[in-house]
């Protein structure tokens, strides 16, 4: 049984005035108009719902049925319009982002928490994760958007250019290559170097930009940035990180110093599936995103 909207506001109408012209000025229409639809509604349910003569209007009993799920029914769209005109306005509503440990450290949660001053009633979820398992979430829907060093298939996913990172030295201060002015990859030859994992955005830049350059493997491969620190602080080796992974990498006796190279820079997208549209609260933080790249935190 296919009832319209409009066959439930002229019962509901006609309930609650019990005069069919005071229900069809109320619902826009003309009487005759307005009784056509009370028949047609009557007609679909196949039954009478009111009893009306010259002077009167009633509910049937079996009316009186129908009104209960009249009722529940106008309330459940009164709620969905009540709340689908509070997350257009974004006063509620939820967004999920994934995106990698260096970004989720520093910049991204002052600008979470710069959203939240303006979007209260929005809740913002937040999974740290490596490149692989970000685009991951993002195919399957189970964040809106992600920030990642790899694009991934442009026929997936939606994909802009928010800025691009240096890539930065880590190594001791006591590290012959501390003391020079300019670092360059033909610099790093010959020396222990720790790799971050394969799954990450790091590790796969680093093929192609270490490509010829004969580093020596350490065999060492982490997860975390300081456990990265720890190993270089140590002695194992020497590696190699984004700007905004510096923050994590800080710990007295290491040095982070910029590479001198054309291709030493990591860029850093915005990406949403390509078949998917945002809510009203995941649209405002792609946009809050766009417009409020780090800024003061990386290199000119």
């Amino acid at each position: 049984m296919n009832l319209s909207g409009r066959l439930i506001d002229a019962f509901l109408a006609l309930e609650e005035t019990r005069r069919f012209s005071i229900a069809a000025r109320r619902c826009h229409v003309s009487p005759s108009a307005f009784s056509q639809m009370i028949g047609r509604l009557e007609e679909k349910v196949g039954t009478r719902l009111f009893d009306r003569d010259t002077r009167n209007v009633a509910l049937t009993p079996e009316g009186e049925v129908f009104s209960s799920g009249a009722h529940r029914i106008a309330a459940e769209i009164h709620a969905s319009m009540a709340e689908l005109n509070e997350r257009s306005l974004l006063r509620k509503g939820r967004v999920s982002i994934a995106a990698p440990p260096s970004l989720a450290a520093a910049w991204l949660p002052q600008l979470m928490a710069n959203f939240k001053v303006d979007h209260p009633g929005i809740d913002i979820r937040l999974h740290d994760v490596v490149s692989d398992r970000c685009l991951d979430m993002i195919a399957r829907g189970e964040v809106d958007l992600g920030l990642n060093a790899q694009r991934g298939n442009d026929l997936e996913f939606d994909t802009r250019l928010l800025f691009n990172e240096r890539l930065y030295l880590i190594c001791r201060e006591d590290d012959p290559l501390a003391h020079l002015k300019q670092i360059r990859l033909s610099h790093l030859k010959d020396r222990d170097f720790i790799h971050t994992v394969r799954s990450g955005s790091v590790w796969q830049q680093m093929q192609g930009l270490l490509s010829g350059t004969k580093i020596r493997d350490s065999g060492l491969e982490v997860a975390q940035f300081g456990t990265l620190a720890g190993l270089i602080s140590s002695g194992f080796g020497i590696s190699i990180v984004p700007q905004l992974a510096v923050y994590l990498c800080n710990r007295p006796g290491l040095l982070a110093c910029p590479i001198n190279a054309r291709k030493a820079l990591r860029p850093i997208y915005i990406i949403k599936r390509k078949d998917r549209s945002l809510s009203a609260a995941a649209q405002a933080m792609w946009n809050q995103i766009e417009k409020s790249p780090p800024g003061g935190m990386l290199d000119k």
